[in-house]
């Protein structure tokens, strides 16, 4: 599932000239972490964390690729100053519809998913560290 967000944010940060006005993420080394709330689960989930170095190319038209993989497309998306709301349609019914924030150095994004009756809401924060050693 963790894949799926990071794919889902990337495809968002990085979707070529349909996003061309939002500040896409620079490339280099990246912290990024995410909450996930399923309201169904009595017990709070841990927040992962993870590093990640983001190429050119990739902070460019990274995640297009893994969205497609996984059945995805984007069905609406609207863009305002520095702030992105979209929706994405996946195979089987799911809905990933969120909000996300970015200054090109960090990221703050407010996702939700629904499928099947089901419903999984995540943050996820991530901040340029520097540059990939």
């Amino acid at each position: 599932m963790k894949r799926i967000w990071i794919a889902a944010l990337l495809f968002c940060v990085g979707s070529g000239s349909a996003f061309a006005k939002f500040q896409s993420m620079q490339p280099g080394k990246w912290l990024i972490t995410s909450t996930t709330r399923i309201p169904s689960v009595p017990y709070p989930i841990p927040p992962m964390s993870h590093t990640t170095c983001i190429s050119a190319v990739q902070a460019r038209n990274h995640g297009a690729v893994p969205m497609a993989q996984h059945g995805c497309s984007m069905k609406s998306h609207r863009i305002s100053g520095d702030t992105m709301t979209w929706t994405m349609g996946c195979p089987h019914g799911q809905v990933i519809s969120g909000t996300m924030t970015s200054t090109g150095t960090t990221y703050h994004a407010d996702m939700t998913t629904e499928n099947m009756g089901r419903t999984m809401h995540t943050i996820v924060d991530g901040k340029r560290l520097g540059a990939c050693r």
